[in-house]
Parts: C-alpha cells; sequence; structure tokens
C-alpha cells in the first residue's frame, strides 16, 4: 500500500474527530471559566481558593494534554519503529477519540487494564491502525447503539488486541472482501472504506497480521495479532 494512502486516510479520520475535540475542550474551558469566577468571588475564602485553583489548573492539564496527543497522531511522518508500552498509548487515542467513537448510542465499555510489557512498532501507525478498527466497530452499531470494547492480551505467541462490537457482523462470504481497498457494506460520506484496508496494512508493518470474525454472541471481533519479536519489515 502506497504511504499516500495511510496518510490520506489518517487526515480523513482525524478530521472527522475535529468536532469532538471542539467539544472536549469546551467541557474543560466551562470549568476555567467556571472556577475562575468562583475564586474571584470566594478570594476570602483560603480553602475554597485552593480547590479552585486545583481544579482550573487539573482541566488546564487536560486541554493541554488533549491539544497535545491529536496533534502529535495526527502529523504525517516517515514509519520509525520504537518501543513502546501499549497500554500508555491507547490512553492517548482515547484522550481525543472517546467523545466521536460514543455517538448514535454506542457506549465504550472501560478497558481492562493492559499487561505491562513493550511493543516494537511505529507508535502513531499501530494507533492509527487502533482507531480504524474501534471508528469501523462504532459505525457498525450507528443504527442500532451497542457496546464497544477493547481488551489487550499477551502470551508466549505475542500480543493480541480485540476490538468487539454488537454490530450486525460479517456477512457471509464478505471475510476478506472487506479488506478491498474502498469496499464498503455502510452508506453515507464518512464510510469511504479505506479503515479496515489501512489497519491490516499497518498491523502486517508491525509485523503482525489482522483478522476479522463474527463473535458468538453476534456482532464482530476484530484481532491484531503482533509476536512479541516482529519480524523485520519493510516500509
Amino acid at each position: 500500500m502506497d504511504r499516500k494512502v495511510v496518510e490520506q486516510y489518517r487526515l480523513a479520520l482525524f478530521g472527522r474527530m475535529v468536532m469532538g475535540i471542539a467539544h472536549e475542550i469546551d467541557n474543560h474551558l466551562s470549568v476555567v471559566l467556571g472556577f475562575s469566577e468562583l475564586i474571584q468571588v470566594a478570594a476570602g475564602k483560603e480553602q475554597k481558593v485552593r480547590d479552585g485553583a486545583g481544579k482550573i489548573l487539573s482541566a488546564g492539564e487536560k486541554i493541554g494534554a488533549i491539544v497535545q496527543q491529536f496533534s502529535r497522531h495526527v502529523r504525517p511522518h516517515a514509519p520509525s519503529p520504537e518501543p513502546f508500552p501499549p497500554g500508555e498509548m491507547i490512553t492517548e487515542i482515547l484522550l481525543f477519540s472517546r467523545y466521536d467513537l460514543g455517538r448514535d448510542n454506542v457506549t465504550i465499555l472501560p478497558i481492562p487494564e493492559v499487561p505491562p510489557g513493550i511493543l516494537l512498532a511505529d507508535r502513531r501507525d499501530f494507533a492509527l491502525a487502533l482507531l480504524a478498527l474501534l471508528f469501523n466497530a462504532a459505525e457498525a452499531m450507528s443504527e442500532t447503539g451497542g457496546e464497544l470494547s477493547l481488551r489487550v492480551s499477551i502470551d508466549a505467541a505475542g500480543w493480541e488486541f480485540a476490538v468487539s462490537d454488537q454490530g450486525p457482523g460479517i456477512p457471509a462470504g464478505f471475510e476478506e472482501k472487506v479488506f478491498e481497498f474502498g469496499f464498503t457494506t455502510r452508506t453515507g460520506t464518512v464510510h469511504t472504506g479505506m479503515g479496515l484496508p489501512v489497519a491490516r496494512h499497518l498491523a502486517g508493518q508491525a509485523g503482525g497480521t489482522l483478522q476479522l470474525s463474527n463473535g458468538s454472541g453476534g456482532g464482530c471481533v476484530a484481532a491484531i495479532r503482533v509476536p512479541v519479536k516482529p519480524r523485520a519489515q519493510g516500509h
């Protein structure tokens, strides 16, 4: 896959999240403004001043983290593998994607504790692959709502990142067709048919695989598996 396709998808996906970022920043700014007024009113009450100042500081730090992580992950770049803890990366991307993933009555389940360990891959590209799977799962439930989950595990074979939804699942005979560039089973301007092909390409770039299957209770499970010591990949 041409690198330009990856970056085109990155910009398209992050462009969709702009309104969500604005919403999250507005939430924290309202805290900053509200407690600034409280401090002005209660300037003579020392404990309230300390509490209010603490809330302002916390909200300001959250605003900074959202903008910083969004800006870091949206930038085009040349792939460069690096060791990183997956749990830290997942926390980063949820900072700016949670609002958009939770549209249309989609509930994001709490993510179980990510096992400690190090993954060797391009951090931002691997994050993009996970975002593609999360948004694909959320879109599958756009008409009915449902629960979206991400579970991470590691064993002797390597890492597994499993995204599950409660959508309609994969139609029979479409198990591989969904990975064709431009193919989509849904309608609407946001459904470009790029997410799954890009995610599979980036999983392969990390030395791993991406497979989709129907869940035993319905819905779809998309699982990226990466060996602990991935084989060398050309970029």
